[in-house]
Formats: C-alpha cells, sequence, structure tokens
C-alpha cells in the first residue's frame, strides 16, 4: 500500500468518524423530543463498492413503517374517541342528576308541587304567583339547557373549522417536504432533517384525520386516507366546507384532490382522528340528545296543557282563542267520545249547555234542540255556531278554532265527558285546539296529528322539499329531492314520499296522524330534512312542521318555551277550577269559586302516562313525564360512560404501540454513549493514521 493510499484511507476514516459523532450529538440532542427516529450510522469501504481505497458513511433515519402506521392508526383512534368523550361529557354535566337540586330535572317537580298547593286556596294570588314563578324557572332551565348543548354543537362546528385549516397546512408541508427529499435523494445528499420533520407533521396529522401512507420512489411520502382517496402526493388536497349547503347551520366537510377542483364529500372517507370525533359530535351525539331533551321539553309541556285544559278560571272567560294545529276546515274530525261546552254567567251558572257527541255526530242542548254535522273540522264549527245562536260565536281560520261569547258578564267552559271523554289523537276536544293552553311555542310541539290516510294533505302539488340521508354519524350519503304530486290525500302523499326515498325509507302513518320516515337501507341511520317549501293551506304550516320531519324543528321545541300571555300577565287566570257540565240546565250552577280541582289535575299530572315519540337514542314509550326525565338523564349518563370507555381502550392499544416503536426508533443514551466512545477512538485512531503517513512522507523526503 502507497503511502498516498494511508494518507487517503486514514482522511476517508475521520471525516466517517466526525460525521458519526454528529449524528450521534443529533440523536442525544433529540432524546426527549416527541416523535424523533434515531439515526443510524452504517461504515462501508470503498472497496466493496468499487472504489478506492478507504471508508464511506451512510446514515439513515430508523423508521419502522409497520409500527408508525400503526401508531397514527391508533392516534386516530384516540383523538376521535377523547373529542366524543370530552363533548358528552360536558353534554351530560349540563343534564345533572335528576336528584341534584340544581339540575334542569329537579324544577319539574316543584311545578306539580305548586299547584297541589294552589289546590287548597285557588283564589291566594300569592300561590298563584307561586306556581307561575316554579313554572317560568323550569321553562328558563330548559331554554338555558338546550341553548348551552346548542352551543356544544357550535363549539365542534368553529373546532372542525380550526382543525381543517390545520390540516391544511400540515398536508401543504409534507408536500413541500416531499419535493425537498425528492431533490435530495436525486443529488445524493441526506433528507434526515426533513424526513424528521416530516413524521412529526405526519404524526400531528394523523390526530387530525386517519391517514395512511406510503413511502414514494424518490423519496418522501403519498398520503391517502384510510379507503385510498389521495391527499398529498407532489401537491397536497384541500379541505372545506361545502358549497351546496343550501343555506344549512353546519355544512358537510369537502375536499379537493391535488389539482383538482371538484369537490368531494369528506365525512364518510374518514375513519378517525379529531375531525371524525368532531363531526359525530356534532351531527350524531350532541343531535341525539338535543332531539331527546326536546322530547322531553315538550313533553312537559303537553303534560302541563292536557291538564290545563280540564280546568277552567272562575269566573269564566269570554273567549277562547287555540293555537294553530295545522288543520283545515276539510280535515276529518277523528274524535270520539263526548265533550261539553257552556256558557256561563259570572256566577257560574249555566245560561247554555251543549252536549257533543262526535260518535253520534250530533250536538244536542240543554233544551234538547239537537244539531247534526257531518264528518269534518269546518262542519262541526257551523254546526256549533249555529247551535249557540245568539249567545255564542265560533271561528275557525288558519288552522285556528276560535270560541266567544256575545252577551258581556257571559264566559265559556269546556270540559269532556268523565264517562265517554272526547278523543283525537289522545288528546281531548280543548287540549287538541290548544283552547286554555298552559305553555306555548311558536310552532307545534306534539306531532301527532289526528289525521287518517284518507284526509287531505293538503299541500299544493309541484312544493318541494330535500330531503338528506344521514349515516350513523350523521354524514350526509345523498340528498333526495321531493316533490308534491298530484295526490290529495295522506295516503297519496305517502306513496309518492315512498318513490321518493327510491327504497332508502319508508313513510308510514300512525294510527295518531303521526307521519314518519323510516330507514329501510342498512346504510341509512337518519332521514333529515334540509329544505321545505311546502306550505298546507291558509295554515302557513310546512309539512316538517306539521308532522315533524327531520332535526332543525323537533330540537328546537325545548326552546322559547313561554307562559301564555294574558295568565303571565294576570296570574288569576290560572285554570283552577273545573266546571260539572254533565247534565246540568240552564241555571245550575256549574262553576264554584273555591274549587281547586282544576289545579290539583295539574298536580296529579306529574304521573300520568303518555307517549313520548323515539327521539335520539331514547326508543319510544308510554310512560309518565318524571320517570322519561329519570330515564333520559340516565341514557347520557350511561352514553357518557361509554364514550369514556371506549376512549380509555384506544388509549391502551395507543400506548402500546408506541411504546415497541420507542425502543425501535427511540433514542437509547448508553447505546449512544457507547458509539460515542467507539467513533472518537476510531477518529483517534485515523489521525494517528494520518500521522504516521506524514511522518513515513517526511522520512521517505529525508532519505532522497
Amino acid at each position: 500500500m502507497s503511502i498516498q493510499s494511508i494518507m487517503g484511507t486514514g482522511l476517508s476514516a475521520l471525516f466517517a468518524n466526525q460525521q458519526a459523532l454528529k449524528a450521534v450529538s443529533t440523536n442525544v440532542a433529540n432524546v426527549n423530543t416527541a416523535g424523533y427516529s434515531r439515526l443510524d450510522v452504517n461504515f462501508v469501504s470503498r472497496t466493496a463498492t468499487g472504489g478506492l481505497a478507504g471508508v464511506e458513511i451512510e446514515i439513515t433515519r430508523v423508521a419502522n413503517t409497520y409500527l408508525s402506521a400503526a401508531e397514527m392508526r391508533g392516534a386516530a383512534d384516540v383523538s376521535a374517541a377523547d373529542i366524543l368523550a370530552q363533548f358528552m361529557d360536558r353534554a351530560q354535566g349540563l343534564l345533572g342528576d335528576p336528584s341534584d337540586s340544581s339540575s334542569v330535572f329537579a324544577t319539574l317537580d316543584p311545578v306539580f308541587s305548586s299547584f297541589g298547593s294552589l289546590a287548597v286556596d285557588p283564589a291566594s294570588a300569592l300561590r298563584q304567583s307561586s306556581a307561575l314563578s316554579d313554572l317560568k324557572t323550569l321553562l328558563s332551565q330548559l331554554d338555558t339547557t338546550a341553548e348551552e348543548i346548542a352551543a356544544l354543537r357550535d363549539e365542534s362546528h368553529t373546532r372542525i373549522i380550526s382543525a381543517m385549516e390545520e390540516a391544511n397546512s400540515l398536508m401543504s408541508g409534507i408536500a413541500r417536504l416531499n419535493a425537498s427529499i425528492q431533490r435530495a435523494t436525486i443529488g445524493g445528499v441526506s433528507a434526515t432533517e426533513a424526513e424528521t420533520e416530516q413524521q412529526r407533521m405526519l404524526d400531528r396529522l394523523s390526530e387530525i384525520m386517519d391517514i395512511r401512507t406510503q413511502e414514494r420512489s424518490l423519496g418522501g411520502v403519498e398520503l391517502r386516507t384510510a379507503d385510498g382517496l389521495l391527499l398529498v402526493d407532489v401537491d397536497a388536497a384541500v379541505l372545506g366546507l361545502s358549497s351546496t349547503s343550501n343555506g344549512e347551520a353546519y355544512p358537510g366537510l369537502v375536499m379537493m384532490s391535488p389539482r383538482s377542483t371538484t369537490e368531494i364529500p369528506l365525512e364518510r372517507h374518514l375513519g378517525g382522528g379529531e375531525l371524525k370525533g368532531l363531526l359525530r359530535a356534532r351531527d350524531s351525539e350532541l343531535v341525539n340528545l338535543q332531539l331527546a331533551f326536546a322530547e322531553f321539553a315538550a313533553g312537559a309541556a303537553e303534560t302541563l296543557n292536557a291538564a290545563h285544559n280540564t280546568g277552567t278560571t272562575v269566573p269564566a272567560p269570554n273567549q277562547l282563542t287555540g293555537r294553530n294545529t295545522g288543520l283545515l276546515a276539510t280535515d276529518r274530525l277523528n274524535f270520539t267520545g263526548v265533550t261539553h261546552i257552556a256558557v256561563v254567567d259570572d256566577a257560574g251558572a249555566v245560561v247554555r249547555n251543549f252536549r257533543v257527541d262526535f260518535g253520534a255526530q250530533q250536538i244536542i242542548d240543554d233544551q234538547a234542540n239537537i244539531t247534526s254535522f257531518a264528518n269534518s273540522v269546518g262542519d262541526f264549527q257551523t254546526a256549533l255556531n249555529t247551535a249557540m245562536g245568539a249567545d255564542g260565536q265560533v271561528s275557525f281560520a288558519n288552522g285556528q278554532l276560535q270560541l266567544e261569547t256575545t252577551t258581556p258578564g257571559q264566559g265559556l267552559a269546556i270540559r269532556d265527558d268523565t264517562t265517554s271523554p272526547a278523543s283525537r289523537a289522545g288528546k281531548g276536544f280543548s287540549h287538541t285546539f290548544g283552547l286554555n293552553d298552559l305553555v306555548t311555542h311558536g310552532n307545534a310541539l306534539g306531532y301527532a296529528t289526528g289525521l287518517s290516510g284518507a284526509d287531505l294533505h293538503g299541500f299544493t302539488a309541484g312544493q318541494t322539499m330535500t330531503f338528506a340521508l344521514r349515516d350513523s354519524d350523521g354524514a350526509i350519503l345523498r340528498r333526495i329531492d321531493f316533490t308534491v304530486g298530484a295526490g290529495a290525500t295522506i295516503d297519496s302523499l305517502r306513496t309518492d314520499l315512498n318513490t321518493a326515498l327510491q327504497g332508502y325509507g319508508q313513510a308510514t302513518l300512525g294510527s295518531d296522524g303521526r307521519l314518519s320516515l323510516v330507514p329501510t337501507s342498512n346504510n341509512v341511520a337518519r332521514i333529515d330534512v334540509t329544505e321545505d317549501t311546502t306550505v298546507r293551506g291558509d295554515t302557513n304550516m310546512s309539512m316538517s312542521e306539521l308532522f315533524g320531519l327531520g332535526e332543525a324543528l323537533p330540537l328546537q321545541r325545548a326552546r322559547s318555551l313561554s307562559i301564555r300571555s294574558d295568565i303571565e300577565a294576570n296570574p288569576a287566570l290560572l285554570s283552577s277550577a273545573q266546571a260539572d257540565l254533565a247534565g246540568a240546565a240552564a241555571g245550575q250552577r256549574a262553576l264554584s269559586p273555591g274549587d281547586g280541582r282544576g289545579a290539583l289535575a295539574v298536580e296529579a299530572a306529574s304521573t300520568t302516562q303518555r307517549r313520548f315519540a323515539q327521539a335520539g337514542g331514547l326508543a319510544g314509550q308510554v310512560t309518565s313525564v318524571s320517570d322519561y326525565a329519570a330515564r333520559l338523564a340516565g341514557h347520557a349518563g350511561v352514553r357518557a360512560e361509554a364514550l369514556e370507555a371506549s376512549k380509555l381502550a384506544a388509549e391502551s392499544v395507543r400506548e402500546e404501540v408506541r411504546a415497541r416503536r420507542m425502543g425501535e426508533e427511540g433514542v437509547n443514551l448508553d447505546e449512544e454513549l457507547v458509539k460515542m466512545t467507539t467513533y472518537q477512538q476510531a477518529y483517534a485512531a485515523a489521525s494517528r493514521m494520518i500521522q504516521a503517513a506524514r511522518d513515513l512522507y517526511d522520512i521517505t523526503l529525508n532519505m532522497v
């Protein structure tokens, strides 16, 4: 071996060990850096590669592709589960425990108790005000809780936007590093720093959305969703909100692939990550809770209204104005049983008494006069107006029934027969039309319309709706446009709806007149309504409002509940009494000032069984409003516990994978110390070899 060869070998060893020491230093400096993968050093003989004598060094980043992918999947699962657990825990906390005096459910019992106290002294202004005060507290708590749950949805939507923007930034950075790594690979330059930085970005992106990586031939990674949708190659995809959401409060998430301007719905391509968890919280978990809570709130209001409609004030009011029922004059009455409607004087004595027998379709007054009517709302209104004659007036327009007396000092009292009470879809006569409601709302509280399949649907041919088919996570699978057809009946409307839903769902009409859209496809969990331009006759009520279709309107029933304005202004208008009208003749006293049976009926309503519809995660059931409150609180608690357990399970899996990955990719200080000592000694040996070669040069030159 020549002296020159010895010098070259020594220099190559000196340089190689210097680079090796630098790699070890980098490892040690990043021992606590999250996501850092250590650098590994390999020495290669130049002669083995056909080069000159000496040694070369290869510095590679230690990366286990399988464990890296497994940890990224684990990170996505943990992030999604953590988000859901957080939101559901907070939502469950808003409801509280029914036994807790500060919970929304705890404000229900005092209302019924106050009406029980009012029954002892119905004329007491203090007891009347106390009953209204407790009722205001209940309605305020319902509104506040509903608003707070809605605020959680708003928060999840805001966080979706933030996470989406961060994902866009990360994907753009990964694409830029792909180009940098590719240039370094082509130029034969180490790209370990760029690869390390890219891995940090990938680790963070995997927490936002579930991703899969594949190494590119020239360096860098190709990034896709779990089901193969391209996210990053040399360019990056762009995430955004759908531009075709038609003004929806919570639009869907879309993606434009690299070098494309076409929007692709993204929700169903997400397998995990923060985005998945936030979307599921926004569009599924919180919606289900909102719907169930709204069913409770509406049930509480309707329970109070049903009881209040059995009573009357003393003296009786001279006018009873109902709510907008969504009914048309042409609709069938569909009542069974008997109700009594009386005109009474200010002392509670009967002036006129009308027995309405819906089975016989007759109105019989206290003088045995008979007025018959056909089986429609309009015919009944006309017949009652005729029977009352000069003593009263009855009108029906815009879905509202109104009764009033024509003589000053006289009032109206209504009570269903105790033996054969009037009933339409489970509601009494006064309650059906809302003639004496205690709690009011801008929209319908219940969707048991009492309509039959033979009734005219009342919508105009050509009016349109848009349905959204949602999966179990709330993602929209597809939209379906529906146009009201030429058929005039409810049955024909159902047929048209079934045709439009194309086998994904079916329209069903219950015996109580509740029209429901039931999914029939395994992929479809809910059928929502995103747009509705239909109007039923003169009621100004859409199909969604009438039947409670979709999610937007039903979940709003817990908001803006209020005490009827005239009662709130004058607590004495609380219906604390009940009229004894069955068989009462003219001049007979039917109302007494000290009667508290109306207030007792409200108190007893707390245990009255009523039908609650399927809402959110709670199945339809017949129970009391108090029991339903307990079941709702229990359901929310169980759901929060289940999501917390899912989070803990996901964390356990991730930690196991992370430990194994760190065992292979992480920095071990003891190992690095051994390597550093070895490289330092090799560096010193290379220096001595160079010194020896120099001494040989000097000796040789001196010999000449």
